[in-house]
């Protein structure tokens, strides 16, 4: 059994990449996008559907505004019900597994909270009578000198 030169492979697979059509998927599919027009639309298409229109006149409407099968044919409402069910069942997954990672013991909860600047690190707000210049100068010396101590030599 040969050994697998795994630079080699990796050399191979950017060439590939690198040398593959534009408009094409890794699959030799061209990629129309149809996809994800219906991933980040999904809501308004169901809201359609529900509205009353059948998924052959939504398809067809796709289509008039071309967005089309990778074949370069219009779209068909059974191939937009086969786009939309699998966008729902990639969601789905989605959704379980982050039920699943938020249920997980050994990693850490996210913070309830923002998280803030110390106190000592928020600027003071000033006041809208000062002039802005002056009072900049006023808070770089009062800051210069609240670190005075740790400046000293001993």
């Amino acid at each position: 059994m040969p050994k697998l030169d795994l630079q080699k492979l990796s050399r191979d697979l950017d060439r590939r990449r690198r040398d593959r059509p534009d408009g094409i998927g890794p699959g030799g599919r061209p990629i129309t996008g149809a996809m994800a027009i219906v991933r980040e639309n999904l809501d308004a298409l169901e809201a359609l559907h529900a509205a009353g229109a059948s998924w052959v006149e939504i398809a067809a409407s796709l289509a008039a505004q071309g967005i089309h099968h990778g074949s370069g044919e219009a779209l068909t409402g059974r191939q937009l019900t086969a786009l939309i069910a699998s966008v729902r069942r990639q969601r789905e997954r989605r959704e379980a597994r982050g039920t699943q990672r938020a249920a997980r013991s050994d990693l850490p909860k996210p913070a309830g909270r923002r998280l803030a600047l110390a106190a000592n690190l928020v600027p003071p707000r000033p006041s809208p009578n000062t002039d802005p210049a002056h009072t900049e100068e006023e808070l770089r010396r009062a800051q210069l000198a609240s670190l005075q101590d740790l400046l000293k030599k001993d």
